[in-house]
């Protein structure tokens, strides 16, 4: 029997938000997002973006009329807690989406492309094993690496990344190594994933 990409629970909890527009402003991406398209691995958190201010009195209240809700972190633009035994992030986020949303049984979901740029952004700073592993399946089911750099340029230009910093980080593993790796559906290897980033740069350095 094929692995749930997501827990029961969890997807019914999604379709509750979804359904009860609790979610009307907000978009799901993160591993959630990247695992219902690539379906390559169990994902267990909720991350909801938004480019709008979010009003997180408003949000917690409607919640609330859904379901059990425990708040985790509460700050300005930024809600993190668990809904019914599933962890849910809504988080606001300025940088554009390059693509349209994808429609997923009534789910807005980011495409890959946004996902891998915000899975680099998430590397670039402290990444984790599931954040190379999710960038390794997008670069290798959905675009180059090489092109998704490009566009990782065009997401984030109002931050003037160092790219030198971006390519160094995308083959430094030293903070991911003791990290779990995530359950995965699509079979890989830790060392699999590593030896791809390290090729690709190399051949992007060239």
């Amino acid at each position: 029997m094929p692995q749930e990409i997501i827990s029961k629970k969890t997807k019914t909890n999604l379709e509750i938000l979804t359904k009860e527009a609790v979610l009307i402003n907000f978009y799901l991406a993160g591993g959630t997002g990247a695992a219902l398209q690539l379906k390559h691995r169990v994902s267990l958190d909720l991350d909801f973006f938004t480019n709008k201010d979010i009003d997180t009195k408003t949000l917690i209240q409607k919640i609330k009329t859904k379901g059990k809700f425990s708040i985790e972190r509460e700050t300005e633009n930024t809600l993190i807690g668990i809904f019914k035994c599933s962890r849910v992030s809504f988080l606001k986020y300025d940088y554009p989406l390059l693509f349209e949303l994808k429609q997923i049984k009534g789910i807005k979901i980011a495409d890959l492309r946004d996902i891998g740029c915000m899975k680099i952004d998430a590397v670039s700073s402290r990444g984790t094993k599931r954040d190379f592993v999710d960038l390794f399946f997008i670069c290798r089911e959905a675009i180059s690496l090489k092109n998704l750099l490009s566009l990782f340029k065009k997401k984030y230009k109002s931050v003037n990344y160092n790219m030198l910093h971006i390519l160094k980080s995308l083959a430094y593993f030293e903070n991911a190594e003791n990290n779990p790796m995530p359950r995965m559906i699509l079979p890989t290897s830790w060392q699999e994933v590593k030896s791809f980033f390290k090729e690709e740069i190399r051949k992007i350095n060239k």
